[in-house]
């Protein structure tokens, strides 16, 4: 029962906020080595033959970058925010926009009706501006890297959810433990509403 009211009480905050769209560990492969030898690869300090598994590595790199971006938000306080020049998508049409004023559409990513987007890194993406581009930025300086890494390894990029939001979670206590059901769109990760 204690473990019951402890998960629903989880549940109810996520059901209300939602969570950050992180890529799950199996992203980063087995050894858990993925995203650094696709850093490697970037930055051309390892050459691999294979173009499937050199897209492969790069893009497992891309996925921490991601991550890293997501953390920074939440542990700057920006989670639960939109800012302006962030790269906006709608939830119903999937209709992406660049915000130009924040204090404008904070009701609509209140009510659940856009949400932010992560970048992807690469030298085609949508680029945010302002104070999100900032961000954005400081990802990619603390990691050593610019856009033209990038392009030199011909990494498009693109941009990806970057606030989960989970309306049909369920809970429920049987003689195994605890079972979650839920349902989530294309690219996120079941492991990553679990570990919340």
């Amino acid at each position: 029962a204690e473990s019951l009211a402890t998960a629903q009480t989880i549940s109810a905050t996520i059901q209300r906020r939602g969570i950050a769209n992180y890529f799950g560990e199996q992203r980063f492969g087995h050894e858990g080595d993925n995203a650094e030898q696709g850093r490697a690869l970037l930055l051309g300090e390892r050459y691999l033959r294979d173009p499937w598994m050199r897209r492969f590595l790069i893009s497992s790199y891309q996925s921490e970058l991601c991550n890293r971006y997501l953390t920074l938000r939440l542990n700057n306080g920006l989670f639960d925010r939109i800012l302006t020049g962030d790269v906006a998508k709608k939830h119903a049409t999937g209709g992406i926009f660049t915000v130009n004023d924040a204090s404008v559409d904070q009701e609509r990513f209140d009510n659940r009706e856009i949400s932010f987007t992560a970048p992807l890194f690469g030298y085609k993406m949508n680029n945010a501006t302002d104070e999100s581009a900032i961000l954005e930025a400081s990802v990619l300086q603390e990691a050593g890297l610019t856009m033209d890494h990038w392009r030199r390894a011909k990494v498009e990029g693109t941009r990806r959810m970057g606030r989960l939001l989970i309306d049909d979670l369920q809970l429920a206590m049987n003689d195994a433990g605890l079972t979650l059901s839920f349902s989530l769109p294309k690219g996120a990760f079941a492991t990553t509403v679990l570990r919340e």
